[in-house]
């Protein structure tokens, strides 16, 4: 191991040589031979790197000079350094805040920012990936440390000035610079998921108006590269996506249910009406998925924006319910996106204002298109994808941690829903079609069954509906199947069954009256004993008189 004395004696020797404007550049094989290698040379300058204050010898400009002169010996080994040193020293989990004394300089954000467009990255993928940790890491500290975001800021800034760079290369050099592009606005959507504040930023001029050149790239008409067009709008649906991890705020919900670029740009290319315009044969449904992630904003959002964002994202929806009338899904994949859109349509309508209340419920044309089962025997996972979607838009405290009165439609709409269900499949009782899905030799198919069964039985007005059902024979009692456990053999098809009676037997149900006591006493000890439990020989659950 090196002596620290003679460490420091080798780094002065080669900062004043670099500091030296009349002298060549100094040789760093010198002082790889005293400290072991280019892995020495970083590991002997990494602690200073956000010391600045006692580092005399700069250590970032000397390792900033050995990436740029000697890029295949330095840029892997400092760019994975760099990113190990941050992640150990900025853990915002673990850090001690009262004897923290780091400072990131803006040379470094600068250095760490080069390296997701360096000239290897393409092709050492692992640089790139280290450069965007770090970063990130650093942003994350800022936003917990002093919540001011100024290391957000001067990314932005550099990122900026590195895109329009990016943008005057050469032709032979354009599909590098999409891929570092692209690496840039990866990396500006997380840092935009940590607050409010960064997505502020992300639009404001003092960083370039950075988010509008993501923009411009993904709606752009004509656009020369779909490719990397798709890779835009997927970039902006993880902006829209919502997790537990990166709570959505008012920011983005501002900016993704209030902006006319964005929702006129998503529009044009699924072939809007008002537009004269086809749906677009490449990106039509990458679209498509960012237009439905921004109905679901809107479902648990829309009322925590000001009103003129509101306005404007119940424009979007009348456009949007337009313009799915002119789609013709094919295959499994574009089926399952138009459900995914049409029921995340309907749910934002049904939680918006009255009039747009009614005029979903109203347009059946979309209704059958989402809800009908027929003609898809052989597609157990769109038959469940359908009845789960249904169950997400008549009850969606079933699928949300947190629930909210303000995204629960009304008994009436969940009602209209479930009759239009039924009557999408051959005008049949929406009961008897869910039975007949819960008793399908397919574990998907069933599993949806039960989902909307539960939502059904967690709103009240729905339960004695449920709880009185008899099919057309008199036989197809509703209690009666649900006890039978004979019926369910998988153990996530015995826990929907189970999470059903809990619905069932919430207090302000009181369905006691509704069934015979056997039944409600068996309910009871099904719930008191768990999942696992087996109820006794079925086909002696009768109703009450």
């Amino acid at each position: 191991m090196v002596p620290p004395s003679d460490v420091e004696e080798a780094l002065s020797a080669f900062a004043a040589a670099l500091n030296d404007s009349s002298a060549s550049s100094p040789d760093a094989s010198i002082l790889e031979s005293k400290l072991s290698g280019p892995d020495g040379v970083v590991t002997a300058l990494l602690p200073k790197l956000w010391l600045p204050q006692s580092d005399p010898n700069n250590s970032l400009s000397i390792l900033v000079h050995l990436v740029e002169a000697f890029p295949k010996k330095y840029m892997n080994v400092a760019a994975s350094a760099i990113r190990r040193g941050i992640e150990h020293n900025f853990d915002t989990t673990k850090m001690d805040t009262s004897e923290q004394t780091y400072e990131v300089c803006d040379a470094l954000i600068l250095a760490l920012a080069k390296l997701l467009v360096a000239p290897n990255s393409d092709t050492q993928t692992g640089i790139a990936t280290d450069a965007h940790a770090a970063l990130l890491v650093l942003c994350k500290w800022d936003n917990h440390e002093y919540h001011k975001s100024n290391t957000c800021q001067k990314l932005f800034q550099h990122l900026a000035t590195l895109w329009i760079y990016l943008q005057q290369q050469q032709k032979d050099k354009l599909r590098e610079s999409s891929t570092a592009q692209m690496r840039i606005a990866a990396l500006m959507i997380d840092v935009c998921l940590l607050g409010g504040k960064e997505v502020a930023l992300a639009l404001s001029d003092d960083t370039g108006g950075f988010m509008n050149k993501l923009l411009h790239l993904a709606l752009a008409f004509p656009n020369k590269d779909p490719l990397l067009q798709m890779t835009a709008l997927d970039a902006l649906e993880v902006l829209a996506v919502e997790n537990k991890d990166y709570p959505m705020t008012s920011e983005r919900a501002e900016f993704l249910l209030g902006n006319d670029e964005l929702h006129s740009g998503l529009l044009y290319l699924i072939g809007s009406s008002s537009e004269n315009v086809e749906f677009d044969p490449i990106n039509g449904y990458a679209a498509l998925r960012l237009l439905t992630e921004i109905c679901r904003v809107g479902i648990s959002s829309s009322n925590s924006v000001v009103d003129s964002t509101k306005n404007k994202f119940y424009s979007l929806l009348e456009c949007f319910q337009k313009a799915l009338h002119a789609l013709e899904p094919r295959g499994e994949s574009e089926r399952l996106s138009y459900i995914y859109a049409v029921s995340n349509l309907v749910a934002s309508c049904a939680t918006s204002t009255e009039e747009m209340s009614k005029s979903i419920l109203q347009d059946t044309t979309l209704l059958h298109g989402w809800l009908s089962l027929l003609s898809r025997s052989s597609q157990p996972k769109l038959k469940s994808a359908i009845l789960s979607s249904l169950s997400q838009v008549i009850e969606p405290g079933i699928w949300r941690e947190e629930q909210d009165a303000s995204i629960r439609p009304s008994d009436y709409i969940s009602l209209s829903l479930y009759h239009a269900f039924g009557e999408a499949n051959n005008q049949k009782d929406p009961t008897e079609c869910l039975l007949a899905s819960a008793k399908s030799p397919f574990v998907e198919e069933r599993l949806g069954a039960y989902n909307v069964l539960r939502a059904m039985a967690s709103r009240g007005c729905c339960v004695r509906m449920l709880l009185l059902y008899k099919g057309e024979d008199g036989n197809s009692i509703f209690v009666e199947w649900l006890l039978n456990q004979d019926n369910e053999f998988t153990n996530e098809g015995r826990q929907a069954k189970y999470n059903i009676v809990q619905s069932l037997l919430a207090d302000d149900n009181n369905i006691e009256g509704l069934i015979s006591t056997k039944a409600f006493r068996e309910m009871q000890l099904w719930m008191k004993r768990g999942p696992a439990h087996t109820t006794t020989v079925p086909g002696i659950w009768q109703l009450s008189n």
